[in-house]
């Protein structure tokens, strides 16, 4: 993908900005008005800037939002049950938000450094990926325990000051991941970038449409992770299209600054005709399409060798025979603690991810005659391989 980036020119821009022939004109910035509140929305000033908020989900919009059009594709796409409400309905939301903003100031009288100490064990709880509820049940009495034991007991109370209940912490990390995708949306806004789908399953069998984003940031090559959405339904071409579609119109990103895009080979995704990448160079003709290599490589590698692809075979029927039953996965584990192993256990084979085909067969490897051992227990035909 990164010819589609880097191959076209950037903006053109005058050469002379002094030249008559070139017209200087200043950004237009646009005001609030109050007619602005039948179509849902208010406003708020961050950074010395002044944003559009909706009364309903409370969200703001990037400052060049303030528009009509965009304001109503917001209401339209976000909150369609309430498009035909009156004016009254939004009035009543705003005094609930004024009240409701009005209550968190006053109760938001904390020390400042206290609420940066909470955003920081909200961050290393993200990072570890644990439980919201460590940070006010281990984290914190270890912190006041290791500051009494050390400094003395006075400098151990102000710890219970910085606030890490389950919901401050599940509140912090949201907050940081939304400034995450809001500096990320920022850096890609009118700007040439190429996208990277693929659509996956994880262990809830939920099936999920993960997108990344590739873009040229001060003159080096970025690849990011620009949404993970949930698909509810069937994965179809036009509702994979729907997902991404969306997303991009609420971030306020163009199609036609998208150069390329990068699939698998299943014709929901690489279909001319009807698949993803025909509604996608509908709204940008210009875009371009490879096949993720990676796919590539894993279609190759099944015609490589015959007798490989039989090993394979024994050997994925031999790691799910053991990972799939219980209590043949604790007499194996118990095998390999007797004879020393470095290993208790073997790894599964992900089809999704085939580079896990290696650590799969070094695994076997290595535990080659404990396994044998366990296949002469079981009387299986394989314990001569």
């Amino acid at each position: 993908m990164d010819k589609f980036v880097t191959a076209l020119p950037a903006k053109r821009k005058p050469d002379d900005e002094s030249s008559p022939n070139v017209a200087t004109s200043k950004a237009k910035t646009r005001k609030y008005e109050e007619a602005y509140l039948a179509l849902g929305f208010t406003t708020t000033t961050m950074s010395n800037e002044e944003r559009p908020q909706c009364v309903v989900c409370l969200k703001i919009l990037a400052c060049d939002s303030l528009k009509p059009n965009k304001l109503k594709r917001h209401f339209e796409t976000t909150h369609p049950e309430h498009k035909e409400k009156p004016v009254e309905f939004f009035r009543k939301k705003l005094t609930h938000c004024c009240a409701q903003q009005s209550r968190f100031t006053k109760a938001a009288s904390l020390p400042a450094n206290a609420q940066l100490a909470s955003y920081k064990v909200a961050y290393r709880v993200a990072q570890c990926k644990k439980p919201h509820t460590i940070a006010k049940e281990f984290i914190l009495p270890s912190a006041i325990d290791m500051v009494s034991t050390m400094i003395d007991e006075a400098t151990a109370s102000k710890l219970k000051a910085i606030p890490l209940s389950n919901d401050t912490i599940s509140r912090r990390i949201y907050d940081m991941s939304n400034d995450i995708e809001e500096e990320l949306n920022d850096k890609i806004r009118d700007r040439r970038f190429a996208l990277q789908m693929d659509e996956v399953t994880d262990s809830n069998k939920d099936c999920l449409l993960i997108t990344y984003v590739r873009f040229i940031d001060a003159d080096d090559l970025r690849e990011d992770l620009l949404f993970c959405k949930q698909v509810t339904s069937r994965v179809t071409a036009d509702e994979l299209f729907k997902i991404i579609d969306t997303y991009l119109r609420e971030a306020d990103l163009n199609w036609e600054d998208c150069v390329g895009i990068c699939t698998d080979g299943a014709q929901a995704m690489a279909g001319r005709r009807g698949g993803l990448q025909a509604f996608i160079k509908r709204v940008s003709p210009n875009v371009l399409w490879t096949h993720c290599m990676i796919h590539r490589e894993a279609l190759a590698s099944k015609q490589l060798s015959p007798d490989l692809h039989d090993v394979m075979t024994d050997v994925i029927t031999t790691v799910n025979y053991i990972k799939t039953r219980p209590v043949k996965a604790r007499i194996f584990s118990a095998l390999c603690e007797e004879m020393g192993s470095d290993h208790t256990a073997v790894l599964f084979h992900s089809k999704s991810q085939w580079l896990s085909r290696g650590k799969v067969l070094s695994r076997v490897f290595e535990l080659q005659d404990e396994i044998r051992i366990f296949w002469d227990e079981e009387e299986n035909e394989l314990a001569h391989k």
